[in-house]
């Protein structure tokens, strides 16, 4: 007999489910000791979330096959998911890489070694190692070649090194390679590496397919194993059938999440043309374990919503007095007008005004994981984040699930030309 509150939390009718993925549920010391039993008999995986200083609290990774019946296949799975897709929910696949695994695995122990040189550096010397370590990677008869190093940075307090690369002799791409911090906490060691062209921020939703192709060559002539996950057919054929058209992947960025860092939320959608934009984001976990919260922005609005209801009638009074100051006035709490407020709000950088609501630590990150929005991303495992605009794009936010730390790529997801 299972425990009343882990049925109800697990079974809830409103509760997000991604076919295929491992249910996660958050869990207190002194939560009722049924409760706990029942997370210990199905738990293959716990972990106690902690980024740039604030703790979010503890998840159980539970056996999905245990928990729920066996989900649809064939032409039922591929509508379930394209419906997902359409309503900009994640979309979690287990081990996308077949025979090629072995090999990728082996790469991302290289790459592993490169952060242990990367992170090691000093930053007058991060240019310099930048230039060798990636130098070394180049292919025999590669079309690219390291050029000059930046002298000054989109974002001081993070960039680290920046370097240009010329394809074929030339540098009018402005392609680019660039090594950052991801947060400014003395205490988060995370970094990563982009691949990019143009100027930072205002070429971000460039349109130039030829650019966005140099530089998905460049990153497979780097990265061994991005150009194994461009290769992988049944990837590749599950994001077209999602898109309704042919894609490719493009600006590349190489995630080293090292423990008590990870990503706050966020989505990877721009104020671009509707016609030519960028359709989502692939990220692909190669070593170590990431936690993540994802869900539509839609479905983030209403769970900010039902956390500032729990809050005006008493509930948490801790967390009311911590974001005590903060302009948190979006309009009568259950109205269209609240929730479109609320959604704009978390559309903005940092998610403008709530980004102390979304990022207030294991209240909300609870609330969020016991809703069916946290996952659990093993080596091997991709998750897709759909986008379609401002207005219906993945929100998503990350932790570092494993002490040594993890590696990871993320790729933008472009169509192809129609012809």
């Amino acid at each position: 007999m299972q425990d009343p509150l882990f049925d109800e939390l697990l079974h809830a009718p409103d509760r997000d489910y991604c076919p295929g993925t491992n249910p996660v549920l958050s869990w207190r010391e002194d939560d009722d000791a049924g409760y706990l039993d029942a997370l210990e008999r199905v738990g293959i995986g716990f972990y106690e979330l902690e980024r740039r200083g604030v703790w979010h609290g503890r998840w159980a990774e539970l056996e999905g096959s245990k928990l729920y019946p066996p989900g649809p296949g064939g032409a039922r799975l591929r509508k379930e998911l394209l419906g997902r897709w359409h309503a900009a929910k994640p979309i979690v696949r287990r081990k996308v890489l077949g025979k090629a695994w072995r090999t990728v695995r082996d790469l991302a122990a290289e790459r592993m070694e490169l952060y242990e040189r990367l992170v090691a550096a000093p930053r007058e010397e991060a240019a310099a190692v930048l230039r060798e370590e990636l130098g070394a990677r180049l292919r025999p008869g590669s079309r690219f070649a390291f050029g000059a190093a930046a002298t000054s940075f989109a974002d001081p307090e993070r960039d680290l090194a920046r370097l240009a690369v010329s394809c074929d002799g030339e540098t009018t791409d402005d392609l680019w390679v660039k090594l950052a911090r991801l947060s400014t906490s003395g205490d988060d060691r995370s970094l990563r590496l982009r691949f990019s062209f143009g100027e930072e921020g205002a070429d971000d939703a460039s349109h130039d397919e030829r650019r966005h192709r140099l530089v998905q060559l460049l990153a497979e002539d780097l990265l061994g194993e991005a150009a194994h996950l461009a290769n992988e057919k049944d990837l590749a054929e599950l994001i077209e059938r999602l898109c309704g058209r042919g894609t490719f992947f493009t600006q590349h960025i190489a995630y080293w999440n090292a423990a008590g860092g990870g990503a706050l939320f966020h989505h990877d959608s721009f104020d671009e043309d509707p016609a030519h934009r960028q359709l989502g984001v692939a990220y692909v976990q190669l070593s170590g374990r990431t936690a993540w919260l994802a869900l539509s922005i839609e479905d983030l609005a209403h769970r900010v919503e039902e956390f500032l209801e729990l809050l005006d009638v008493g509930e948490m009074p801790w967390v009311k007095e911590k974001l005590a100051g903060a302009e948190l006035e979006v309009g009568a709490l259950g109205t269209r007008e609240a929730h479109e407020t609320i959604a704009r709000e978390l559309a903005l950088p940092g998610c403008g005004r709530l980004g102390g609501v979304v990022g207030c630590g294991p209240e909300f990150t609870s609330l969020l994981a016991d809703a069916g929005h946290g996952v659990v991303l093993r080596p091997g495992d991709a998750i897709l984040l759909p986008n379609h605009g401002l207005a219906a794009t993945a929100m998503h936010s990350v932790f570092c699930g494993t002490p040594e730390g993890t590696y990871g790529i993320s790729m933008a997801i472009r169509a192809e030309p129609r012809t």
